[in-house]
């Protein structure tokens, strides 16, 4: 009898199905080429011939699906790249911001999951010296009204504090404490409060820095947020 080639194995399969599928093939021909043959075992031939086709397509979808599965858990696991920043900013209170933000650093693209904290916490930080470095420029302002002027002022003081604040919250995270990062960012978050509700203090009066709060705010919110995803 001839010797039958094993057909090329699906280009779909990887290295170790195919392998499968060819000592699959190998062992089903050796057990069906007896050196005689008569009908009886041609017909039991053609029956194991049958059940080898049966049971090779199952174990054909069976690792397809193994494969599928496979390939599917790599892409979901993500664990640097945009695909993380995506991931990190999904749960954010503010994701569009957050993504942004992070994208606008160039090592965001490289960074882990407590690399894309760090960075949030250092965009906090920008903003709240950015605040502070604004609010001293409204202070230079000789014909400012009392009360504004020392709310300011105030600011001022304030932000210096959430600048210190969230430096301790960057130390901390690298010595991967945290419980103190987000202590130390909602006292942040509290001090541009602070801020902002000085100019309800009296009437008749309104914030300067209102939109600047709130930005600061939502930074550091986001920060925390994503510091959750450490712990």
């Amino acid at each position: 009898m001839a010797t039958l080639q094993p057909p090329t194995p699906p280009h779909t399969l990887s290295t170790t199905y195919s392998r499968l599928y060819i000592t699959l093939f190998r062992t089903h021909q050796r057990s069906l080429t007896p050196p005689h043959l008569n009908p009886p075992q041609y017909i039991k031939m053609e029956q194991h011939s049958r059940i080898f086709i049966l049971f090779f397509f199952v174990c054909f979808f069976f690792l397809s699906s193994i494969q599928r599965c496979h390939c599917f858990s790599v892409q979901t696991n993500v664990t640097v790249g945009e695909g993380l920043i995506e991931k990190a900013c999904h749960f954010t209170p503010h994701a569009d911001m957050c993504q942004a933000s992070l994208q606008m650093d160039p090592n965001s693209g490289q960074a882990d999951m407590e690399g894309l904290a760090v960075i949030a916490l250092k965009v906090a930080l920008a903003n709240a010296t950015d605040n502070s470095r604004h609010i001293s420029q409204l202070l230079n302002n000789s014909s400012l009204d009392p009360f504004i002027e020392q709310c300011l002022s105030d600011c001022v003081e304030q932000y210096w504090d959430s600048i210190d604040q969230i430096e301790d919250a960057l130390a901390a995270i690298a010595d991967k404490d945290y419980h103190d990062v987000n202590d130390w960012v909602k006292a942040a978050i509290a001090n541009s409060e602070t801020c902002e509700q000085g100019f309800t203090e009296k009437p008749g009066y309104e914030s300067m820095v209102t939109q600047r709060n709130v930005v600061f705010k939502q930074l550091c919110l986001n920060a925390l947020s994503i510091t959750q995803h450490l712990q």
